[in-house]
């Protein structure tokens, strides 16, 4: 008995939208997983018997690493991310990793300093759960486009304070000015398709691991 195919633009109705779960991001979301493994505390390397090649046995998730992923996912949704496997991909990559880890565990004055500025400039008094909320879980909404305003309107003193900050990582304020034009370009690209920044990346944060049931 023949099958009949079903025709190419029918839609399953019991496939996630695409949205949920980009192309790119399965492959980002590895390479993510790899690069953190030398500065995760609460995991442990074991090797695989059958392969002999490393792997992670977490002990729990970080939020973290579900963080940053759900950074990489909503940039890949507003379309703005370099081609994968480009080394301005990897740049990408390594600069969500490290500023995330730079601004949210960091000790240097001026990296703190901006941001606390940042936040105040766009919560007031609100600013100090705000910046609580991402030391504890990583990057949130409110610290990227907080983050990405105020670098949009610092002055060159400003930038050369925190580019005394992130020297001490082996960052640059362009590592960093690349990845806020990036959150500023999505938010764009995301207004424009009538979908806020905030709402996205919170429902790829929610599918990532580390997410608050």
């Amino acid at each position: 008995m023949l099958r009949r195919s079903p025709p190419e633009n029918s839609v399953r109705s019991d496939e996630p939208p695409f949205y949920e779960h980009p192309p790119q991001i399965l492959i980002l979301g590895m390479t993510l997983w790899l690069g953190l493994l030398p500065i995760q505390n609460d995991s442990v390397l074991a090797i695989d018997g059958t392969t002999g090649v490393p792997r992670q046995q977490p002990k729990h998730a970080s939020p973290y690493v579900g963080s940053a992923m759900a950074v990489l996912a909503a940039l890949q949704q507003a379309a703005v991310l370099p081609p994968e496997g480009t080394r301005e991909a990897d740049r990408v990559i390594q600069a969500v990793i490290q500023l995330q880890s730079v601004f949210a565990k960091g000790a240097d004055p001026s990296i703190q300093a901006f941001a606390q500025r940042a936040l105040a400039d766009k919560h007031g008094e609100q600013a100090a759960p705000a910046l609580e909320q991402f030391r504890a879980g990583g990057w949130t909404a409110d610290v990227l486009e907080a983050l990405a305003d105020a670098d949009f309107k610092a002055s060159p003193d400003e930038r050369e304070k925190l580019a005394m900050g992130l020297r001490q990582f082996n960052l640059s304020v362009d590592d960093f000015r690349r990845f806020m034009q990036l959150v500023r370009d999505g938010r764009s690209a995301l207004m424009a398709q009538g979908l806020a920044f905030e709402e996205v990346y919170t429902r790829h944060r929610n599918t990532m691991p580390g997410a608050t049931r």
